[in-house]
């Protein structure tokens, strides 16, 4: 479980630190007419994220290699059949590798290519073609970016309903046994079947005496006057 929550906020974070680039990337991407200032500007944001400190860069490194790592160990643990869900890690683990392929390959070196300080009339210098083409190429890999780490997030979710539905099944199902219960019933009277005697009924006013309950009131009082003859003193 705790492995499944670092996947999950690390993902979350990086997620997060790809969206801050949309203020950059919304200039290249989706504004038209591209214009020579929106790219200047883009230029010029990514050089500030290129000249910062190596410990932002270190950070996001750290973070990428514990959800990483977390995915690969669910990985294994699920293979072994220990726990976890092989089809959800696996496909997250993939995307991970993919998203640290990418930043690897693509992401850090377009950076690190960027100059800074950058000329005051960029637009005017021999340098902005290849740059704005650089700040392209890196938009188009912040959306692959956002776009695979969506999907590890998706996948988590998905293994988590996965993982809890499977936790709710597992649970036995108590089956009432047909034989004991038959044999139960079939041994003890029902309250239904079984008759009262007459002295044990209360009395219900306006009903005529079956012939049964009119010999068990005779017997009944036949069984007094003898028991009364009998308590009786006799006479000398």
């Amino acid at each position: 479980m705790w492995r499944n929550a670092i996947t999950t906020f690390s993902t979350c974070f990086l997620l997060g630190t790809t969206f801050t680039h949309w203020i950059a990337d919304h200039n290249v991407l989706w504004r038209s007419p591209l214009t020579p200032a929106a790219l200047e500007q883009s230029i010029r944001y990514y050089a500030l994220v290129g000249s910062g400190a190596p410990a932002l860069g270190w950070v996001y490194l750290g973070i990428g290699l514990a959800s990483s790592l977390a995915a690969l160990t669910k990985l294994v643990t699920g293979w072994r059949g220990q726990s976890g869900e092989v089809l959800f890690d696996g496909a997250s683990l993939l995307l991970i590798v993919s998203v640290a392929y990418n930043q690897a390959t693509e992401v850090f070196p377009t950076l690190l290519a960027i100059p800074s300080p950058l000329p005051l009339n960029l637009t005017e210098h021999e340098m902005f073609g290849p740059l704005a083409t650089a700040v392209r190429d890196l938009a188009n890999d912040n959306i692959i970016t956002a776009v695979m780490l969506t999907g590890v997030m998706f996948l988590q979710a998905g293994r988590y309903y996965a993982s809890r539905g499977e936790a709710e099944g597992d649970g036995p199902e108590m089956m009432p046994d047909s034989t004991l219960t038959s044999g139960a019933s079939s041994s003890v009277p029902s309250p239904a079947t079984t008759p009262k005697p007459l002295s044990e009924r209360h009395a219900t006013p306006f009903r005529e005496l079956t012939e049964a309950e009119a010999m068990e009131i005779a017997s009944l009082d036949g069984a007094k006057h003898a028991h009364a003859r009998r308590a009786a003193p006799r006479r000398k």
